[in-house]
């Protein structure tokens, strides 16, 4: 079992990346860049990857996306990448056509208010437009290597985490399906006497509504009975206890499966607490409607815990 939340962080060795562009630079050939990336994952009800890439891989998400879906399967995934380009990839080009332009505007201003200052080089580095740095925008194949390589060391490091929490996931819904399984054998001691209240309380109310009717002793004790085991069938609750049982047996296998069973967890959830209602609905007496609220709790604890899982 894995959790969905997770932490996993991969990045290119600064020192490296610092040797590998001075080698870069004296072969002449362009340096790979520094590169951090992290992934996070959150709670989520389908696969939802999400990318923050620099510009220049965008044209290769896709394939980025290819293999997170072979590690990721539910949650909410956010990958980060940070690209520190290297200087020797980079390229200042100085637009002078602009410059010579501005020369000669500052030249005709001179002229028109006559005056004798000329423009020095300080004031012209002060004109951003004149410079443009360029760096190297196409990706080759082995910077896309280290990419698809970092990002999967990243991804491997936050399913590891969640495989962590997984387990602590586990161990709790564990206890907590243990605590309603003894719940429901408490219930099933209590449903002699809750059968037993029942009907001594349809049985005081046939008599005290007969009483006011003036019918006593008018009327068959067979039909009584009758009317009374009718009642009492409509209240038992051995149905619904055999299939809270059940559905906690199917609970425990999924819960032992090292496949994701989130959404199957997570349904069989709303049917125990569905059962637990309905027994809840049928109670008649204070001890088993304790029992009752506390199966819910239970249940509603389950619920909060498996929307966590894959």
């Amino acid at each position: 079992m894995k959790s969905m939340t997770g932490f996993g962080r991969s990045h290119t060795n600064q020192q490296a990346f610092q040797t590998n562009q001075k080698s870069q630079e004296a072969l002449s050939r362009p340096a790979l860049p520094a590169l951090d990336i992290s992934v996070k994952a959150v709670n989520g009800r389908y696969l939802d990857l999400r990318f923050h890439l620099p510009r220049e891989y965008a044209p290769f998400e896709s394939e980025l996306k290819s293999m997170l879906t072979k590690i990721f399967t539910r949650g909410t995934i956010d990958v980060y990448v940070n690209r520190t380009r290297s200087t020797a990839a980079s390229e200042i080009r100085v637009n002078t056509d602009l410059a010579r332009k501005w020369y000669e505007s500052y030249q005709t201003l001179n002229r028109e208010l006559q005056l004798k200052a000329e423009p020095s080089f300080e004031l012209f580095t002060r004109i951003p437009e004149l410079f443009e740095v360029q760096s190297q925008s196409e990706i080759g194949d082995e910077e896309k290597a280290l990419v698809r390589s970092l990002l999967e060391e990243a991804a491997r490091g936050c399913d590891q985490e969640r495989l962590r929490e997984g387990k602590a996931l586990a161990a709790e819904l564990e206890s907590l399906c243990g605590r309603l399984e003894q719940l429901s054998e408490e219930i099933v001691t209590l449903k002699s006497e809750a059968v037993a209240e029942l009907e001594r309380r349809l049985r005081d109310r046939l008599q005290e509504h007969l009483q006011k009717l003036g019918f006593e002793g008018k009327v068959d004790d067979q039909r009584i009975a009758q009317e009374i085991v009718i009642h009492v069938d409509r209240a038992d609750i051995s149905e619904e206890l055999t299939r809270l049982r059940e559905h906690l047996k199917a609970y425990r296998q999924l819960l032992k499966s090292a496949e994701p069973q989130g959404k199957k967890l997570d349904f069989y959830a709303q049917e125990l607490l569905r059962e637990v209602n309905t027994i809840g609905s049928k109670s008649h007496i204070a001890k088993l409607t304790a029992f009752v609220v506390e199966a819910k709790s239970l249940v509603e604890k389950i619920r909060e815990q498996v929307q966590n899982v894959e």
